[in-house]
């Protein structure tokens, strides 16, 4: 199974933006540069869907930027994956309008699929936001290397 590149820049996003005490925000420029030099503009669009979801906050501003709209701690990964990944179709034969695969009628790897999606799904509903993080002291922890040091 592989996540959309989106999911996975708002799963990191969302970790950063987790390790910052309550109420902090950070720029978009700022997490781009952070996360190892993303792209700003591809990081503003995931930064809007995460608004929309709720998920973040975004303030306007010199002293604005991004934070978390509720605590770590009640974001649920595989709620998130499930909101993000609305669109995504595992196969062709899980695409809403059916697909074109001819084998549809005589496949049972589809309900093997759907099943492996459900379990990995379930799996996440298990962990938090706040779980991705190490603490130390209570604090979450979140060492970055950036690019240029890797």
């Amino acid at each position: 199974m592989r996540l959309l590149a989106s999911t996975d820049f708002a799963l990191r996003i969302l970790m950063r933006l987790s390790a910052e005490p309550d109420g902090q925000h950070l720029s978009v420029e700022a997490l781009a540069r952070e996360l190892g030099g993303l792209s700003r503009n591809h990081l503003h669009k995931v930064v809007q869907e995460l608004a929309a979801l709720g998920v973040v906050r975004t303030v306007r501003g010199a002293r604005g930027g991004v934070a978390l709209a509720r605590p770590a701690s009640e974001i649920r990964l595989g709620e998130l994956l499930r909101s993000l990944e609305t669109d995504q179709s595992l196969v062709e034969c899980f695409r809403s309008d059916g697909g074109a695969c001819v084998l549809t009628p005589c496949c049972r790897l589809k309900g093997f699929l759907g099943g492996a999606w459900s379990a990995f799904l379930r799996e996440l509903d298990r962990h938090t936001l706040a779980d991705c993080l190490v603490r130390e002291g209570g604090v979450p922890v979140l060492p970055l290397v950036h690019a240029a040091d890797a």
